[in-house]
């Protein structure tokens, strides 16, 4: 049975403390058991740190890697800095976007898979990037890419 997300918060802040600077490993935490980081695990952050709801909302919507609604059981993330721009991750996208038949943003209709873009990875050197489900694939092409999508579960 999965725990909700109060249950985490609590168990996060025995882990990290109850302090501002535990907001990050708190929701870190939440992310990654849930695949999201819902209004509820926001409200119980809040409350035990100290701090407004926004404050916590604000963290939440900056970083591109946390979410406050469902994904799907596998993240797929593609570089969309300069460097991997002209290294042919346009390309790469739209091989992805085709073989999915969704658009950044979305998961398919099965829940299986979520595709989002997002800023610099730290891979600049061996673009195009992407992570799948934070594990770094590099020196993609549209083919390569496609491959690996295909081989997840």
């Amino acid at each position: 049975m999965s725990r909700t997300p109060e249950e985490i918060v609590r168990a996060s802040l025995e882990k990290h403390g109850s302090g501002r600077e535990a907001v990050m490993e708190i929701l870190t935490d939440v992310n990654r058991e849930l695949g999201c980081i819902p209004e509820e695990a926001i409200i119980a952050t809040a409350s035990a740190v100290g701090v407004s709801n926004a404050e916590i909302y604000s963290v939440v919507s900056f970083y591109s890697f946390f979410s406050i609604k469902p994904r799907g059981r596998h993240i797929v993330r593609l570089c969309s800095t300069i460097s991997c721009v002209m290294s042919g991750s346009a390309e790469v996208l739209e091989a992805v976007r085709d073989d999915l038949g969704i658009r950044e943003g979305e998961t398919t209709s099965d829940g299986r898979i979520t595709l989002e873009t997002t800023s610099c990875i730290g891979l600049c050197d061996q673009a195009p990037a992407m992570l799948v489900n934070d594990e770094p694939h590099t020196r993609l092409t549209p083919e390569t890419a496609r491959a690996i999508i295909a081989g997840l579960e």
